[in-house]
């Protein structure tokens, strides 16, 4: 099969619990959800429209994640995995929004568009697809990998019928149909009538893109939308407690860590040779206190990257570090750090300055944490220098790519099922993403690659474990600072019922009170 015209399609989906025949949702709803940009792309390596956050269920994945963070039945209704080989078994009754079927022939059409021009993610056999039936399929990963189901619960693995117009018509089996689309001002959705699956509550659903956090707070409260659906700490800070605004949140998932630059050229050569230092950094940190300041006191300080409960790592597959400045100013000594009259540290005649750039993917969702700890760094003699970024592409082309910090302040989550993703794609040499620059190579490359060719989840996790506790206690290239929810934030009457995964937050079938 030939390339297709119109490269990638990512995805959206469509957060149907259980796939049932098709019912009408009975009341004329509607629902409006602020979030903070618009991050649609229409580039032909890089289509990402109606499928990067904000999700608009226009298309869906093959698979969704269930509530302990394992892949579940969707558009796959089973699945295999044996010597290399993925057989799947396709659900029958599933039309794309214009009636054609979705059957073997166009999944291997959706499959083959989306792998295309996306291969560092999926990584399919773009010549190993095979028609067993009508409904069932094969396909193998061209790096052996036994992750590939596991991946596509990632709303960027969404599945659209392949045409030329995807930019104007996006078509997916989703239960929802592309109504408007102005961008970087919001985009509305419609109900497919004619969905496959149980029919949402909301009828049209609009996401309106509020960049400035004050904005989507006000907008919230003057009713001019009905829910927030990305909450910075500034806002949480900010939100009235009358009752006006209510508060939903998900379980303890995204993680804010520091992460250093390992690979350092100078004059951002100073952490990456020098352990102590970044254990000093590490015990100089006041969890507890960020933790009360920022997400209005629902973050929980970190030991390691991930939370415990995902993926059943557990609570001490590392040490991490607690806060003692006693310690710090110790491993500082012990390296030839000594103190200078102006507060700082210096070693060598030169002193102890650090760059600090904050925050992937935009400072607004971390401050007022680079200014603490920037005061927590200069308790023990580190000059800190922050940069604050509110754009993702700056942030990529500016300072991260080309090194040009000693620390990047990240804010992230692994977002999907698959417990290598994160592990491989930010924490590895051989990171698509271009993470090699914190990365500390050596053990944890060899770990990362053991894990994605694993023969059992049980042994992929263990093999992760691992790979994270190096990365934390013996390395120390990425310090843990706090675990954190996903929130939304609502009008009186609506119950947002939440999700680990933000782009798998059903704003589609919401309870909407009166």
């Amino acid at each position: 099969m030939s390339k297709l015209p119109m490269a990638a399609c990512l995805a959206v989906a469509a957060l149907i619990s259980v796939p049932f025949a098709a019912s009408t949702a009975s009341a004329q709803t509607q629902l409006t959800v602020a979030v903070k940009a618009d991050r649609y792309s229409i580039k032909q390596d890089r289509f990402s429209f109606t499928t990067r956050r904000p999700a608009a269920q226009i298309a869906e994945t093959a698979v969704k994640p269930d509530e302990n963070f394992n892949p579940s039945p969707l558009l796959f209704q089973d699945w295999s995995y044996a010597d290399g080989l993925y057989t799947v078994t396709l659900r029958e009754g599933v039309t794309f929004s214009e009636g054609t079927p979705f059957n073997a022939d166009t999944a291997i059409a959706s499959l083959k568009l989306y792998d295309n021009n996306r291969s560092d993610f999926l990584q399919l056999d773009q010549e190993s697809f095979e028609k067993l039936s009508d409904y069932q399929i094969s396909f193998r990963s061209e790096v052996d990998s036994s992750m590939v189901i596991e991946n596509m619960t990632h709303r960027g693995t969404s599945l659209f019928l392949p045409t030329g117009t995807l930019a104007e018509n996006p078509i997916g089996t989703g239960p929802y149909l592309l109504e408007s689309y102005e961008p970087k001002q919001q985009i509305t959705m419609r109900r497919n009538p004619d969905y496959w699956g149980e029919a949402p509550n909301v009828e049209t659903l609009t996401f309106r893109f509020i960049s400035d956090d004050n904005a989507r707070l006000l907008a919230l409260q003057n009713g001019e939308v009905d829910v927030i659906g990305e909450v910075t700490p500034q806002m949480m800070l900010s939100m009235p407690q009358d009752g006006s605004v209510i508060l939903h949140q998900s379980r303890p998932i995204r993680y804010a860590a520091l992460m250093f630059n390992m690979q350092g050229n100078a004059p951002y050569d100073i952490a990456a040779n020098d352990l102590n230092l970044r254990k000093a950094l590490a015990h100089a940190i006041d969890r507890e206190t960020l933790a009360q300041v920022l997400y209005g006191g629902f973050g929980q300080p970190a030991r390691t990257i991930l939370p415990g409960w995902m993926f059943d790592l557990g609570d001490d597959h590392a040490k991490g570090f607690t806060f003692d400045q006693a310690k710090a100013n110790a491993l500082l000594d012990e390296a030839g750090w000594t103190m200078g009259a102006n507060g700082v540290r210096e070693r060598d005649g030169r002193p102890l300055s650090l760059r600090m750039v904050a925050a992937y993917p935009n400072v607004s969702t971390v401050k007022p944490m680079p200014e603490m700890l920037d005061q927590m760094f200069a308790a023990v003699g580190v000059d800190i220098e922050i940069v604050e970024v509110d754009d993702s592409g700056v942030y990529n082309d500016t300072y991260f790519g080309p090194g040009a910090a000693d620390m990047f302040l990240e804010f992230a989550s692994n977002n999907n099922t698959d417990p290598t993703y994160l592990l491989y794609n930010v924490f590895t040499t051989m990171s698509p993403w271009g993470y090699a620059v914190t990365s500390p190579g050596e053990n944890v490359d060899e770990l990362a690659q053991a894990s994605r060719v694993a023969g059992s989840r049980e042994e992929v996790i263990d093999l992760v474990r691992e790979a994270y506790r190096s990365i934390v206690d013996d390395h120390v290239s990425t310090i843990p600072i706090l675990t954190v929810p996903n929130f939304s934030l609502s009008r009186p009457g609506i119950t947002v019922t939440m999700s680990e995964y933000e782009d798998w937050i059903d704003y589609g079938n919401v309870s909407l009170g009166q």
